[in-house]
């Protein structure tokens, strides 16, 4: 039986998404991003995670239909493979530890720990918002994380800029 391995380059955070919908790429005046999302998740090059689909659909808004629409497409994978389980057990391990309770608990019921975790066992880079913090911080953030994990991140435009994308009138 032949496989084709399909080996994605990019994985999205949601706050890339709700941003791009809120700010600079909104859906009703650049549905060039969108369309660019949905090619490059076509190439294998972008995706997301079942649990950013999840966090988007409580939105209920433009944004959720889109990502309706996304699921039917396999844009939102499965994170319920063992090897995304062990990554995903050992970032729970390492934020216990080094974060107060409340805080690994807040980091802890997103998405965000999942995203890493699936992001180190396929070796993609995750799309985030979110900027490295000082060592001292007291919050939980993905770069931080990321940087532990040896996990690599980037911003929208910089992901952008590396599919060599052009949004042109």
């Amino acid at each position: 039986m032949l496989h084709l391995l399909v080996e994605f380059k990019y994985c999205l955070d949601a706050n890339t998404l709700i941003e791009a919908k809120n700010v600079h790429y909104a859906i009703d005046f650049c549905p060039a991003f969108w369309d660019m999302l949905n090619m490059e998740s076509e190439k294998g090059l972008v995706f997301s995670i079942d649990f950013i689909y999840t966090e988007i659909l409580k939105g209920n808004d433009e944004l959720a239909t889109w990502a309706k629409g996304q699921k039917k497409k396999n844009f939102f994978i499965d994170t319920s493979d063992m090897e995304t389980q062990r990554a995903f057990s050992e970032i729970v391990n390492y934020v216990n530890n080094k974060y107060s309770e409340k805080e690994a608990k807040k980091f802890l019921d997103v998405a965000d720990p999942w995203l890493i975790a699936k992001c180190k066992t396929m070796g993609v880079t995750l799309v985030t918002k979110e900027v490295l913090a000082p060592s001292n911080t007291k919050k939980v953030k993905i770069p931080n994380i990321c940087e532990i994990f040896d996990v690599k991140y980037i911003q929208t435009q910089d992901m952008i800029r590396s599919l060599g994308v052009k949004f042109i009138l």
